[in-house]
Order: structure tokens, then C-alpha cells, then sequence
């Protein structure tokens, strides 16, 4: 009987454990959007910790420097900030998963070097940002570059935790966006951008790079051009329907594809190891 009553012990002890230690981020534990963006359907992290408790508030700033932005410069890299704030009693820590989208709810933008704590992961081919673990501090702060000239509207989706660290649904979630445009009078109109499917692997990339598009509706007389993070045009060839870029001799870094039919317009990210 003795023996019965430690095994369960045992099982319930290391399932609390378990459990107080999901903190690592819904992208890496459960691999999905819980951001609130269009991508997340009707869920958000607050389905797993909406208990209201801290009644916490989130703020996604975009700084030039230590200033906040409402329009960005293509191509200029910034600092995103996301700063979760509890109203009411204290947080045993914090935790978040936050997104950059353009128009056409793909990734806006590169995300830099995440510091100590926090990760990229890739999910349904576009790029977020989360914590690896539960955090002391309610902010977090990451380098992004802007996309490429003609990308338009970019919007930041970001949602937010104030943990009890319990382990119990004891936790406080919320959510928030930021609409960010595109500043001068580059930013294309709906009708001049080029909407068609597009592959480019592998991305970061060291030597090669193959652009590929995908389906079957392609328009005719394509052609990509490789722009570096000033708009300066590096290599151009006609891609017919995959081509492959040399990337040897750049310098490590974001630059950006831009793929046209001479009217309309796309623009994809690259970086560069």
C-alpha cells in the first residue's frame, strides 16, 4: 500500500512540475499563433491564462532610439519593445509571443539577435518572437529591421502573461496591436503590388539561395532583384519559376528580394550569416 501511495506521489509530483514549467513559449510548446493577430482564429494565450488575476496591460512600441514611431523607414533597423504591466498585486514573472505581419499576413520585416531568454521560431512560415522562459522582467525588447520600400502597412501583434508561477490557471493574459506605415511617398497601393506565392530557401542563408514560385497561376516575365537594407540593387535575374542567388561574397546581414513584373511589386526578406 506504501509503495502504491509513493508511485502516485510520484506521478502527481513530477505532472506539477511538468506543468509549472510550461513557460517556455506557445510557439515552442504547442507550435501555434497565440498572439490574437487574423492568424490566431479566436484564441489567444488568455484561453490557457485568462484568470484575470494581476489584470496586466501590454504596450508594443516600435523606438528609433528612445523614441516611438508611428511610420518606419524601409529598410532602417528599430527596436521592438513589449512591456506587460500588472495593475494589481505581483507577478512571479512574465511571458510573451509577438508577430510582425504585412498586408498580406505574412512576416514583416527581420527580426535581429534576440537577447538572453527570448527566441525566434518559425511558424507557418513566418517568423515570431517569444520567451524561452518565464521571465523576472515585464519587457522585452528586440532589433527588427523594416521591410523592404513598397511594403506598406505593417502591423504588430503582441500578447502577454503575468504568470503566479503556480502552475495553476491562476494567471493574468492580455493582448494588443500597432499599426505601423510605411513613411515617404514609396509605399505601393494596392493595386501595384504583385500578389503570387513565393519560396526562398534556405533563409538565414551562407552560400546559395533558391527563389522559387509556387502554384500553378504564375504571371509571365518575372524577374528578382537583390537589394541590401538601403534599396541598392545587388544582383538581378529573370525568374521564370526558381532561381538560385549567390550570397557568398555579401556581407552578413538583412537584404531584401524584390520580384516585379515590371508593374506590380513583392518584396521578401533575406538575411545573411
Amino acid at each position: 500500500m506504501k509503495k502504491h501511495v509513493l508511485t502516485l506521489s510520484v506521478i502527481f509530483g513530477g505532472l506539477w512540475i511538468i506543468l509549472s514549467s510550461n513557460a517556455s513559449g506557445a510557439g515552442q510548446d504547442q507550435g501555434t499563433d497565440r498572439t490574437g493577430s487574423p492568424l490566431s482564429g479566436d484564441t489567444f494565450c488568455g484561453d490557457c491564462h485568462g484568470a484575470n488575476a494581476f489584470r496586466p496591460t501590454i504596450e508594443i512600441a516600435v523606438l528609433d532610439g528612445a523614441n516611438p514611431i508611428q511610420s518606419y523607414t524601409p529598410g532602417r533597423v528599430y527596436t521592438m519593445r513589449v512591456t506587460i504591466s500588472a495593475t494589481t498585486g505581483t507577478p512571479a514573472g512574465y511571458g510573451f509571443q509577438a508577430v510582425a505581419l504585412n498586408n498580406a499576413n505574412g512576416t514583416a520585416g527581420v527580426f535581429g539577435t534576440t537577447p538572453s531568454g527570448v527566441r525566434t521560431i518559425d511558424l507557418g512560415g513566418r517568423r515570431y518572437i517569444e520567451q524561452t522562459r518565464r521571465s523576472t522582467s515585464n519587457t522585452f525588447s528586440i532589433p527588427w529591421t523594416a521591410p523592404a520600400r513598397g511594403a506598406g502597412r505593417v502591423r504588430v501583434f503582441a500578447a502577454g502573461v503575468a504568470a503566479n508561477g503556480s502552475g495553476s490557471s491562476g494567471d493574468g493574459a492580455v493582448k494588443g496591436e500597432l499599426a505601423l506605415s510605411e513613411s515617404g511617398s514609396t509605399s505601393l497601393p494596392e493595386s501595384a503590388r504583385l500578389k503570387v506565392e513565393v519560396d526562398v530557401f534556405p533563409n538565414p542563408a551562407t552560400d546559395f539561395v533558391q527563389v522559387r514560385l509556387k502554384g500553378t497561376d504564375r504571371p509571365r516575365n518575372l524577374f528578382v532583384d537583390l537589394v541590401d537594407a538601403q534599396g541598392r540593387l545587388l544582383q538581378r535575374q529573370v525568374l521564370p519559376e526558381q532561381v538560385e542567388l549567390d550570397v557568398r561574397a555579401l556581407s552578413a546581414g538583412t537584404y531584401f528580394l524584390r520580384i516585379s513584373d515590371g508593374q506590380r511589386l513583392m518584396t521578401r526578406a533575406l538575411s545573411v550569416k
